[in-house]
C-alpha cells in the first residue's frame, strides 16, 4: 500500500495550490466510494482552501483532460459523488458561514458547511434551513446543492432547491458566476455579457422558448422532481426572466463547482405536534396519503410492519397494535394554543376505512416515542447480518401520492416475480418512498436481478405519472432512464445546455447526459462487489454472530454518520484529525481493499497498514451502536492486530500494556519506590526510548495499600446484607491505582443494605484485546467465568465501577463458547443502583447546592449505562450538567503512546474547553482513563460513587 503524496500523480497541481493535494493510493482507494453501491478509483485527491484553489483545480483538469468530481459528506446514494479524475473535497477546509442576515432571513455559506452545524449557529435568531435529509450531522450544503435534497419536513418547507437564493460558481472556463433570479434590465445586461456567463444564460433563455411546450407535457407532475436538468422552474416559457440558481441545485457537480451559497431562512415553528395512525397494510396507507394533505400537515412519512414490529416486540412499545401492518406518522407545525385542534384536523384528514388505531402526541417526549419508530427503518435495515444487504437502487422514484398505492402493488407484483424481500418507508407526502429489496451483489444472479428490477420498477414509475429521482438525483443509478422519461426531444436539450456550460466535460461527465465521447454509465456498471473475492479470514475472535470478519466489514454501506463532529461519540480520531482513513468507513474501505488483495498480498499484517489505518482507532466502541450498520472498528482492529502478531510477533509494548494487571500488582506491592521511578526524568526518557511510552505523560500512581488489601481487613456495615449481595470486580485501576473508588463504592453498597463481596480475578482481558492478545484474553476470561459464574448461578449481581472492564466481561461471548451466565449478570454499579432506585428499593438522601460536570466513559455509552450515573446524582440532589463529548482521548494505554499524544491530548483539550463551559463547581467521570486525561490537564475529578458515598455515608 502507497501513501505517495501530491506531486507523485499530478505534477505541478500542488504548487498551484493553498490547499492539499493527495493522489496516493490511500487517498484513491478512500475516495472511490460514497454510500452508493458503486465504486470508481479517482486520480487523486485535492482539498481546496479558497475558490482561487478552485479555478487552480478546474484549470488544471481542463490542461489535462481529466474530470472533477465535487463531494462533500460522500453520502451520495446515487454515485455521483464518485468518478475518474480528481475528487475536489470540498468539506475540509471550504466550510465557513459568510454572513448571516437575520432581518433578510438569509445566510451565505461555503459549501462545505454542515447542515447540522449551521442550523445549531442559526437556533440563536430563531432560524433554521428546513431541508432535513437523515445525514444532517455530516452533509454539506454543497452536497444538498448537488442532490436537491429533502427530507421528511419537505411538504411544507419544499427541497434545498425551494430554499436557495443565489448560487456561486466556478464554471469549467476558470469564470466565476453568481445564478440567482433575473429579469427585466437585469437579465438584458446578463444575456449582452460576452462570456461564458452570457453564454449559458442565452443557451437556458432559448432552450426554455424553444421547447416550452415540451417543459409543460414531458415534466411529471410531481411534488419532487431531482431528475435530469430542471428547465421547468429555472426559466420562464417566454423568456421573460432566467434563474440559474434552481438550475444548479440538482445538477449534481455537472454545471459547474459550487463556491458559495446563499441559502432562505425559516423561522422556527412555535411547536409541533404529531399522530402514529396504524393500518391494515402498506398499500392501505400509501392510499390515505393523498388524503392527510388536505390539514397542510408538516410531515406524512410512511412505516412498514417489519419497522412496526419491532418497536412493539423489541423495544415494548405497546403503542403499535398486534394487527398494524403499516402506519402514516403524520406531524403539523402549529401554535400552542391550537395544538389539539390542528392534530385533530390532520388525523382526521389521514384516516380511512382501513385505519386501525391512531396515537396522538402533544408533548415533547411522546412524539420522540413515534419518530423514534421512524427513524428505526434505516438501523433496522442496515443492521441485517449476512451477505444480503437492503439495498438502494429503486428507493427514490416520487410518485403523485392519488397513485402511490397502485405504484406500490405493482412494485410488490415485480419484487414477489424477483423472488425478492424488500422494506418500505419514506416521505409518503410527496410521494418518494424509499423501498429497498435485500440482495448480494458479490453473486452474479443477484447482480443480474438489480437490473431487472431496476428496469422494471423504472418502467412502473413512468406508467403512474412519477418521476425516477425524488430526492437524491440520477448519478450512476438512473441516469440511463432518463432518455425515456423525458424523451428524445428534452434529453436532447438537457445535452445542450451540458454543452454549454461545460463543453469540455470537466464536471462529473456520464451522469445526467452523456460523456463527450457518447458515455452514459449504467446502473450495474462498476459495482463495488463486482469481481470482489475477500480472502477467509481465520479469526481468533467469534464473527459468528456478523456472518464473519469480512461480513462486519462488508456491513459498511459509506452513509457518512461517522464523520459526525458535534453529539454522541464516533468517531473521535476523525474529530481531531478530520482525515477520512481515520473515520470508520475510511477503515472499513481499507480493510475491505486489503482482504480482496487490492492493496497487495499480505496487505492486512503490513506495518504500512496496521499504522496509515487502523493505529489511530481509540477502540472507543462507539460505532458498534452509534453506526448505523453496526461496524464494530474496535473488535475488527482487536482481530488485525492479533494476525498482526501471529505473523510477525508481539512486541514488548504490547506485552506490557497487554498486562496491566500484573504490571499494577507489582507496581502497588513496590510503592513508593515505584512511583519515585515513574517519575524519574532520565527513566521516563528510556521508557520513551524503548517501549514508546511519551515522557509527556504522567504515569499513574501506585497505591501503597491495594483496595484488595483494604477490602481484607474491612468490617462490613451494619446494615450490609439486608438487600441482598452484590459481586464487586476489582479491575485493575481500582485495585491497585485508585482504591479510593472502591472504599467509596463499598461504604456506598453497604449503607445502602448490600453486602459486597470482592472476589481475587483476573484483568477482565481488555487490556489485552486494545493490544492484539487475543489468547490472553481469552484465558483472563476463562479463569474469570470460573471464578464469577458461582455468582451468575446464584443470580447475584456482578457489577463493577470502570465501564471498559464491564463492557469486557459482557462481550466474553466473542472468547468463549461457555460464558457461565457472567454477561447477563454484569453490569455498572451505576446501573445496578438506577434500577434499584427507580424500582422504589432504595432511596437516595439529597447533597447540598452543588453542581456537577459529567463526562461519561466511551464504553458506558456504547451499552446504553451512560445516563446512570446522571440519573443517580440528581437522584441524590446534584445539579448534574452532562457534556456532549466524543472520547476523551486516553483510551487505555492509547493516550500514553508518543505517536498517539499529540492526537490524544487535541481530544482531551476539546473535553477541557466543554467541561470548563459548564462553570460547575466538581467534575465527575466515571473511566479512570478519562480521570488520567483531565489530570493531565490540571483538572480534578471525583468518580460518581464518591460524590454518592458523600451523600449517603
Amino acid at each position: 500500500m502507497s501513501t505517495d503524496d501530491a506531486s507523485g500523480g499530478a505534477p505541478g497541481l500542488a504548487a498551484r495550490l493553498e490547499g492539499e493535494v493527495d493522489f496516493g493510493e490511500s487517498a484513491r482507494r478512500l475516495y472511490a466510494t460514497d454510500a452508493s453501491i458503486y465504486e470508481v478509483e479517482p486520480s487523486g485527491v485535492t482539498f481546496p482552501r479558497s475558490r482561487a484553489d478552485v479555478r487552480a483545480v478546474v484549470e488544471f483538469a481542463r490542461e489535462h483532460d481529466t474530470a472533477i468530481t465535487a463531494r462533500g459528506a460522500g453520502s451520495s446514494l446515487t454515485g455521483n459523488a464518485v468518478g475518474e479524475g480528481i475528487v475536489l473535497d470540498c468539506e475540509r477546509h471550504l466550510d465557513e458561514v459568510v454572513e448571516l442576515d437575520p432581518d433578510a432571513k438569509t445566510v451565505t455559506v461555503q459549501p462545505g458547511v454542515v447542515l447540522d452545524d449551521l442550523n445549531a449557529e442559526l437556533e440563536a435568531n430563531g432560524l433554521y434551513f428546513p431541508p432535513d435529509p437523515s445525514t444532517s450531522s455530516t452533509c454539506t450544503i454543497g452536497g444538498m446543492v448537488a442532490n436537491d435534497a429533502a427530507g421528511p419536513h419537505s411538504v411544507r418547507h419544499g427541497t434545498t432547491r425551494d430554499n436557495v437564493r443565489r448560487v456561486e460558481c466556478v464554471l469549467a472556463d476558470g469564470s466565476v458566476a453568481e445564478f440567482g433570479r433575473r429579469e427585466a434590465d437585469d437579465l438584458d445586461a446578463v444575456l449582452d455579457r460576452d462570456d461564458r456567463v452570457g453564454e449559458v444564460h442565452r443557451t437556458v433563455a432559448d432552450l426554455a422558448v424553444e421547447h416550452a411546450e415540451a417543459i409543460e407535457t414531458r415534466y411529471p407532475d410531481v411534488e419532487r422532481n431531482s431528475s435530469g436538468y430542471d428547465l421547468e422552474s429555472s426559466a420562464a416559457p417566454d423568456g421573460s426572466w432566467l434563474d440559474l440558481s434552481r438550475l444548479v441545485v440538482g445538477s449534481e457537480g455537472t454545471l459547474g463547482v459550487v463556491t458559495e451559497v446563499t441559502l432562505e431562512l425559516t423561522e422556527r415553528p412555535e411547536t409541533r405536534a404529531a399522530a402514529l395512525l396504524f393500518y391494515d397494510d402498506v398499500v392501505a396507507a400509501a392510499d390515505a396519503v393523498a388524503g392527510s394533505l388536505a390539514a397542510d400537515p408538516s410531515v406524512v412519512e410512511l412505516i412498514d410492519d417489519a419497522v412496526l414490529g419491532y418497536a412493539r416486540d423489541a423495544w415494548g412499545f405497546d403503542l403499535v397494535p398486534e394487527m398494524a401492518g403499516a402506519a402514516l406518522l403524520v406531524e403539523v407545525e402549529t401554535t400552542h394554543a391550537d395544538q389539539e385542534t390542528d392534530l385533530d384536523r390532520a388525523v382526521e384528514a389521514a384516516r380511512t376505512e382501513a385505519t386501525v388505531a391512531v396515537e396522538r402526541a402533544t408533548d415533547d417526549a411522546t412524539q420522540d416515542r413515534l419518530w423514534k419508530i421512524r427513524k428505526a427503518s434505516n438501523p433496522l435495515l442496515n443492521r441485517r447480518m449476512g451477505d444480503e444487504q437492503a439495498l438502494s437502487f429503486v428507493e427514490d422514484a416520487a410518485i403523485p401520492p392519488e397513485r402511490l398505492a397502485a405504484y406500490l402493488e405493482c412494485v410488490g407484483d415485480v419484487l414477489r416475480e424477483h423472488d425478492l424481500e424488500a422494506s418500505v418507508f419514506g416521505h409518503a407526502g410527496q410521494g418518494v418512498l424509499h423501498v429497498k429489496p435485500f440482495l448480494d451483489l458479490q453473486t452474479e444472479r443477484d447482480r443480474e436481478r438489480l437490473r431487472s428490477v431496476s428496469e422494471a420498477v423504472h418502467d412502473i414509475v413512468l406508467d403512474v405519472g412519477g418521476c425516477v429521482s425524488g430526492e437524491h438525483g440520477d448519478g450512476r443509478l438512473r441516469s440511463a432512464y432518463l432518455p425515456e422519461m423525458y424523451g428524445e426531444e428534452l434529453y436532447g436539450a438537457f445535452v445542450d445546455l451540458k454543452r454549454a456550460f461545460d463543453p469540455e466535460d470537466v464536471f462529473n461527465p456520464a451522469k445526467v447526459v452523456p460523456s463527450s465521447d457518447g458515455e452514459l454509465v449504467a446502473v450495474d456498471e462498476h459495482l463495488r462487489y463486482a469481481g470482489y473475492d475477500p480472502e477467509t479470514v481465520d479469526t481468533a475472535l467469534d464473527f459468528g454472530d456478523e456472518g464473519g470478519f469480512d461480513s462486519l466489514v462488508e456491513q459498511c454501506n459509506g452513509c457518512s454518520k461517522c464523520r459526525t463532529t458535534e453529539g454522541g461519540v464516533m468517531c473521535p480520531s476523525y474529530r481531531a484529525t478530520g482525515e477520512e482513513v481515520t473515520s470508520t468507513r475510511g477503515r472499513a474501505n481499507m480493510l475491505r481493499a486489503a482482504i480482496d488483495g487490492d492493496l497487495g498480498a499480505d496487505a492486512l499484517t503490513s506495518d504500512e497498514f496496521q499504522e496509515a489505518v487502523l493505529d489511530r482507532c481509540l477502540a472507543c466502541k462507539a460505532c458498534e451502536t452509534e453506526c448505523p450498520t453496526g461496524v464494530d472498528m474496535a473488535k475488527l482492529k482487536t482481530e488485525a492486530k492479533h494476525q498482526k502478531h501471529q505473523a510477525d510477533g508481539v512486541p514488548l509494548r504490547a506485552r506490557l500494556f497487554g498486562n496491566v494487571r500484573l504490571l499494577n500488582r507489582v507496581g502497588s506491592a513496590l510503592a513508593p519506590v515505584a512511583n519515585r521511578l515513574a517519575a524519574f526524568g532520565p527513566g521516563r526518557v528510556i521508557a520513551e526510548k524503548t517501549l514508546g511510552i511519551d515522557r509527556r505523560r504522567t504515569l499513574p500512581s501506585f497505591a501503597s495499600e491495594s483496595f484488595l488489601e483494604w477490602v481484607a481487613g474491612h468490617d462490613p456495615a451494619p446494615a450490609a446484607g439486608e438487600r441482598g449481595t452484590v459481586a464487586l470486580f476489582p479491575d485493575c485501576y481500582t485495585a491497585y491505582n485508585h482504591p479510593e473508588v472502591g472504599r467509596a463504592t463499598v461504604r456506598l453498597l453497604e449503607a445502602l443494605g448490600y453486602a459486597v463481596e470482592v472476589p481475587e480475578v483476573e484483568c477482565c482481558g481488555r487490556a489485552a484485546l486494545s493490544q492484539g492478545l487475543v489468547e490472553r484474553a481469552r484465558g483472563f476470561a476463562e479463569t474469570n467465568v470460573e471464578i464469577l459464574g458461582e455468582y451468575a448461578d446464584r443470580g447475584v449481581p456482578v457489577v463493577g465501577v470502570e465501564p471498559s472492564c464491564v463492557s469486557a466481561l459482557v462481550e466474553y461471548d466473542d472468547l468463549l463458547e461457555e460464558t457461565g451466565g457472567l454477561p447477563e449478570v454484569s453490569r455498572t454499579v451505576a446501573s445496578f443502583l438506577r434500577d434499584r432506585v427507580e424500582a422504589g428499593e432504595v432511596e437516595l438522601p439529597e447533597a447540598g447546592d452543588v453542581t456537577v460536570a459529567f463526562h461519561g466513559h466511551c464504553h458506558a455509552s456504547t451499552k446504553g449505562w451512560d445516563a446512570d450515573p446522571v440519573a443517580l446524582l440528581r437522584r441524590a440532589g446534584y445539579e448534574v450538567r452532562p457534556v456532549d463529548a466524543t472520547c476523551c482521548g486516553m483510551a487505555g494505554a492509547f493516550g500514553y503512546e508518543t505517536e498517539h499524544y499529540d492526537l490524544s491530548t487535541t481530544l482531551g483539550a476539546e473535553l477541557e474547553q466543554q467541561l470548563d463551559a459548564t462553570e460547575a463547581d466538581l467534575v465527575a467521570a466515571s473511566g479512570a482513563s478519562c480521570s488520567q486525561q483531565l489530570a493531565d490537564r490540571d483538572v480534578e475529578t471525583h468518580h460518581p460513587m464518591e460524590l454518592l458515598a458523600e451523600v449517603v455515608v
